[in-house]
């Protein structure tokens, strides 16, 4: 049918030239079909030239897509430098928070994990602390890292000479690290004196105290720490000193009790004994279990106990270990009391010593000792007269006074925190703590990336 259709239509246009070409002829112009001839070819001679310009621009196109790719490859390069930069800065800057002594091995380390090894392929990862330049320039508790690796592009050699020198830079702070000595409540202090000297070699001190001398160093104390927060004031005299005097910062925000939301468990009778005195006890170390202990425990005249794990409640009276030895792991030992008055405290002195960890999981994860949070701050605890202490876990007397005296001291290896409503180190008393402490983390902030 389609076939007819143009036969037809074939046969109209013939006779429409025929038509046509009379009436040219009487008018004395060219055949009609001799002017759709040109026609045609000229349309043919236009297809041509179309032709030939697709065939001169096609290569340039082509030029200009593969140009194009070799830039967004450079952009892509920079942008993957620019993530190795931010991650060697953060990097170097939580190494410097954890008391790393060479942050550029940590960034250097990153970086070339990631790709980009200093010295390699053209590569230089470069680590300033404190940085060179931008606005924490001279800062200490910032480090720089900046990347650079020339970059060579085929295509754009073709218009121009040499490499494109890609880099990328990045400034991280470092965090504040965390704190293992932690005074709670704003009516109270921390003082140092008489010759004691606290080092805090991988942590700080936190003072919530809202006074004027909330924390107050003199004697010839010597308080070393990476940082010293003190919600009030602070006094440094008679000798005393903080060091690095740069750590003390006052008028600071208070720092959150981290076992704040631990409860002391439900209790009642007095199964484990009353009032018990092992003082007499001249046989191997006595192994106290755990339980409820009534109106305190005393251990003296060189006798020794060991405490089976567990949690030990002494519910009034006094944890007393006066020239004896205490050994225990996995213990808390809970100071309260059910009446509501005499809530109990703790003495270990007079050459005593005393190995305990705390239980590292369970409800008192983290706690060696957890005194009652409603024993009012006239009640206070305390090592003294030479008391050599081996702790690993919290000492946690949320209202209460500490107190470290006459050269009692503990041993600088193990990791102790230490939180009390009042603080006290005097009588050349030493408190050392040479690791980052605590089950439970007290107002550490992490590091950050700020450029």
């Amino acid at each position: 049918m389609r076939s007819v259709r143009r036969a037809r239509a074939r046969g109209a246009l013939a006779g429409d030239l025929i038509q046509v070409n009379t009436v040219f002829r009487g008018k004395g112009y060219p055949p009609a079909s001799l002017c759709f001839r040109n026609v045609r070819v000229y349309q043919r001679r236009e297809r041509g030239s179309v032709a030939v310009t697709i065939a001169l621009v096609l290569p340039v196109l082509i030029g200009m897509v593969a140009l194009g790719t070799e830039i967004t490859l450079l952009l892509f390069k920079q942008r993957q430098m620019q993530s190795v930069a931010d991650g060697a800065a953060l990097g170097a800057a939580t190494a410097l928070q954890s008391g790393h002594p060479a942050p550029g091995v940590e960034a250097r380390g990153i970086a070339g994990f990631l790709g980009f090894v200093d010295g390699t392929a053209g590569a230089t990862v470069t680590v300033n602390n404190p940085p060179l330049s931008g606005p924490l320039q001279g800062s200490s508790s910032a480090v720089e890292v900046i990347i650079a690796q020339p970059q060579a592009l085929s295509l754009v050699t073709l218009f121009y000479s040499g490499t494109f020198n890609v880099g990328a830079r990045a400034v991280a702070t470092v965090g504040s690290g965390s704190y293992c000595v932690l005074q709670l409540g704003t009516g109270g202090n921390v003082k140092a004196g008489n010759g004691a000297v606290a080092n805090l070699n991988q942590c700080g001190l936190a003072v919530n105290g809202s006074d004027s001398q909330a924390l107050l160093v003199n004697g010839g104390a010597n308080l070393n720490a990476q940082s010293v927060s003190v919600v009030g004031g602070a006094s440094v005299n008679n000798g005393g000193s903080i060091n690095p005097s740069s750590a003390l910062k006052t008028s600071q925000a208070a720092v959150a009790d981290p076992y704040a939301g631990v409860p002391i468990p439900a209790f009642s009778g007095c199964a484990q004994g009353n009032n018990l005195n092992l003082s007499a006890w001249k046989s191997t170390p006595y192994a106290l279990t755990p339980g409820v202990y009534c109106n305190g425990i005393s251990v003296s005249n060189g006798n020794s106990a060991n405490l089976a794990p567990g949690v030990y409640i002494i519910d009034r009276g006094t944890f007393s270990f006066t020239g004896a030895n205490l050994t225990g792991t996995g213990v808390t030992i809970i100071l309260t009391s059910s009446t509501g008055s005499n809530y109990a405290n703790f003495v270990i002195s007079n050459g005593a010593t005393a190995t305990l960890s705390a239980p590292t999981t369970g409800a008192t994860a983290g706690l060696i000792f957890y005194g009652d949070r409603r024993a009012p701050t006239s009640t206070g605890s305390n090592f003294a007269g030479g008391a050599a202490l081996k702790f690993t876990g919290a000492i946690y007397l949320p209202t209460e006074t500490l107190t470290w005296d006459n050269g009692s001291g503990n041993n600088a290896s193990t990791c102790t925190e230490l939180i009390a409503g009042q603080i006290t180190l005097q009588g050349g008393a030493s408190f050392q703590v040479n690791c980052p402490a605590g089950v439970a983390a007290i107002g550490a902030t992490s590091s950050d990336l700020v450029e």
